[in-house]
């Protein structure tokens, strides 16, 4: 029996439209989307408030367009609602899955509703007749720029999961033991994968590095945010040129990162422009405070692997190869092994050490076959 699939993203088509797939819950869309398992898909925008509509560039819906997928966008009469922020998430977020659960319940194909939300439930007794598949994309409870207010709906929203969901995928181990007690049938660990972008024509996989638009020595792709280790990368910054792609989400970071003159930060991009930044720079940064750690896996890592080049980070993820990846903080000689990494930038064999098990589609299909 095929899957009649509804998502409600934590990034929505909002964000798909701005960066592409670039995070976990798009990439997951997108990949199920090839899944010949999957019949239909529909997507739950977050509700859009009227003061959005009028003054956030969200005038018109947004939709992910595709012949399988199908968008719910819808207004909310709260005019004020998004100010409150990711807490107004527990307030608008039930109406609109409560009636998606039952308007798009099919007596045909397999209902499978896959639920990224941290914050935001339902009625529990419309999933009769669903199969409830929730997805840690992180540690919420431990996320550095949810305010207490927000982790307390997050705790919230994750004791409903335990009741309720049959099927449970968390980023790492970390994160699952972080939550467990759960009474789902289905548990697994799916860190962050190797994702195959089919929007656009080129092949990361068999990608060719280009070393005359390589201008920089280090790059960074993804949100900087108080977690990013600051001190490191200006201590790099003192011999060597950094490029960071990504939108700056904390003004103390972003401050001292423009008054450096190795350091050059190019804001917010596209996912479909990986191909070109990744041709910018030598080797890839992963430079995260562990202490700010929410048990998350990241995506970069697997980017920078896809491109052929290596990385340099500051904590060992589920992925550790001690020639194209080097952990800063266990080095007894960083400037040594940063030229053993510039000795590795476009060399084949690092995607080449990709294997299948590495695959987003690999591990979805997976899954997709025991929910069935």
């Amino acid at each position: 029996m095929k899957i009649n699939l509804v998502v409600a993203l934590y990034r929505d088509s909002y964000f798909y439209h701005d960066y592409g797939s670039a995070v976990r819950d798009l990439q997951f869309l997108a990949t199920l989307a090839e899944f010949d398992e999957i019949a239909f898909i529909t997507v739950i925008n977050r509700p859009v408030s009227i003061l959005e509509r009028l003054l956030a560039n969200k005038f018109l819906p947004k939709k992910i367009k595709t012949k399988k997928i199908s968008t719910l966008d819808v207004t909310s009469l709260d005019i004020f609602g998004a100010i409150k922020g990711r807490a107004w998430a527990s307030e608008v977020f039930p109406k609109i899955i409560n009636k998606s659960l039952l308007d798009k319940k099919s007596n045909e194909y397999l209902n499978v509703f896959l639920d990224f939300l941290p914050i935001g439930s339902f009625e529990p007794s419309l999933l009769d007749g669903w199969i409830y598949w929730y997805d840690f994309i992180d540690n919420f409870k431990k996320h550095n720029r949810f305010s207490d207010r927000e982790i307390k709906l997050v705790q919230e929203k994750y004791d409903f999961v335990k009741e309720n969901a049959n099927v449970i995928t968390a980023v790492s181990e970390a994160c699952l033991k972080s939550n467990m007690a759960y009474s789902a049938e289905q548990l697994y660990v799916l860190s962050n994968k190797v994702f195959k972008d089919n929007d656009y024509l080129i092949s990361a996989l068999t990608h060719n590095y280009v070393p005359e638009c390589t201008k920089f020595d280090f790059g960074f792709i993804g949100f900087i945010t108080n977690k990013f280790d600051l001190d490191f990368v200006l201590k790099l910054a003192e011999n060597y040129t950094v490029a960071i792609y990504g939108q700056v989400l904390d003004s103390v970071v972003a401050k001292k990162l423009r008054v450096n003159q190795n350091v050059k930060l190019f804001g917010k991009f596209s996912y479909n422009e990986l191909t070109r930044i990744c041709n910018t720079f030598k080797v890839g940064l992963l430079p995260y405070l562990e202490k700010k750690s929410h048990d998350g896996s990241p995506l970069k890592l697997y980017e920078y692997m896809k491109y052929n080049l290596p990385c340099l980070t500051s904590i060992d993820y589920e992925i550790k190869d001690q020639k194209y990846i080097i952990n800063y903080n266990k080095s007894k000689n960083i400037n040594d092994e940063v030229n053993e990494l510039f000795k590795l930038t476009g060399d084949r064999s690092i995607s080449a050490s990709i294997r299948e098990d590495w695959l987003l589609s690999f591990n979805l299909k997976k899954i997709i076959d025991e929910i069935k």
